[in-house]
């Protein structure tokens, strides 16, 4: 799933200590996706205001310029992308973000160790974004629309666009998760995605750009849909991949964390990457259960390492936070698996 703010009109495609989610934009929707939210509609431009300070989250917010975001040896990232309105009138999903993270953080009492941005495909790097995200200790998934055309990318149509996001990251400097058209087999939502073969072919050439530029501090996160087609052919290789994400959500209340994701687990985790979850989620009274179980599925997974809560309405269900599930998400926060090292 992508986030469940305004407009992703095909269903959006939604720590050290803690990571969360953030969208700064509604329009990935065409670009983008989704598996069972929605994404930001508002503009992607820079944050409107600056996360209040915070205790450091994790290894890689004190990274120096260019270096990558750090993968925690031992334990896990956790998140939550914190949305809970379906619409801020007037302002960006960012400033909503920032409006909703205090009473998450008052809860887990901890600072976020991710937090989504979501951009357009032909937006501008959101640097003043980027670096309030950072000063709050967290590290930014910055999650980029797919484009109008996956073939036209390959073929190098869009080239000066790649280049300048590239070099603007670069020029940021610090540690960035880059998820570029997440979920894309997510077929209906995709139009703009040929084939698979269109998709990776457009993968590895973008990959490409991000090196020519030496944006050494952009992780590229390929990161399907649970609910999607088998995501195997959309693979771009190891090679162009350096974390594997996944969106899933325990949509009739019935799973737990080990019964949703187990699966996908033991189908990549022989590719020796590190693993996120980018997107999850459970609706109403099924919270409180399917969130501990992340505490003792995830840790029984140890190639996990992030799990990112989805605290938004979807299209389909609403997945913010009720208040029994916000109680069990600062008992997870708690525990000591999610202070990764």
């Amino acid at each position: 799933m992508t986030p469940a703010p305004p407009t992703r009109a095909v269903r959006a495609v939604r720590r050290p200590p803690v990571v969360l989610g953030l969208v700064v934009l509604a329009s990935l929707v065409a670009a983008c996706g989704s598996s069972g939210s929605t994404a930001p509609t508002t503009s992607s431009g820079p944050g409107s205001s600056s996360p209040p300070a915070s205790s450091p989250s994790g290894p890689t917010t004190t990274a120096p310029s260019g270096t990558p975001p750090a993968v925690p040896g031992t334990g896990a990232y956790l998140g939550a992308w914190v949305h809970p309105a379906p619409r801020l009138a007037g302002g960006s999903a960012f400033a909503a973000e920032q409006q909703a993270l205090p009473a998450v953080r008052a809860a887990t009492g901890r600072s976020l160790g991710i937090l989504h941005l979501y951009v357009e495909w032909n937006a501008a790097v959101p640097v003043s974004s980027l670096r309030a995200i950072a000063a709050a200790g967290s590290i930014p998934m910055l999650d980029w629309g797919c484009g109008p055309d996956a073939a036209g990318i390959a073929q190098g149509t869009d080239d000066a666009q790649i280049a300048t996001f590239a070099q603007g990251l670069r020029a940021y400097g610090g540690p960035v998760l880059l998820r570029w058209c997440w979920e894309m087999n997510l077929v209906r939502a995709h139009p703009q995605i040929a084939s698979p073969s269109d998709f990776v072919a457009a993968w590895v050439h973008l990959r490409s750009q991000f090196s020519a530029a030496r944006a050494t501090n952009v992780s590229f996160v390929w990161c399907p849909a649970l609910s999607g087609v088998d995501p195997t052919p959309y693979y771009p290789g190891d090679a162009a991949v350096d974390w594997i994400g996944i969106d899933g959500y325990d949509r009739d209340g019935t799973h737990t964390f080990t019964s949703l994701f187990g699966g996908f687990y033991g189908t990549w985790v022989g590719h020796r990457k590190p693993l996120i979850v980018a997107e999850t989620g459970a609706g109403g009274s099924s919270q409180p259960d399917f969130i501990a179980s992340i505490g003792t599925g995830l840790p029984a997974l140890p190639g996990f390492k992030g799990v990112v809560w989805f605290d938004a309405p979807g299209p389909a269900q609403n997945w913010a936070f009720t208040p029994a599930g916000l109680q069990a998400f600062a008992a997870l926060a708690r525990n000591p698996y999610f202070a990764p090292a």
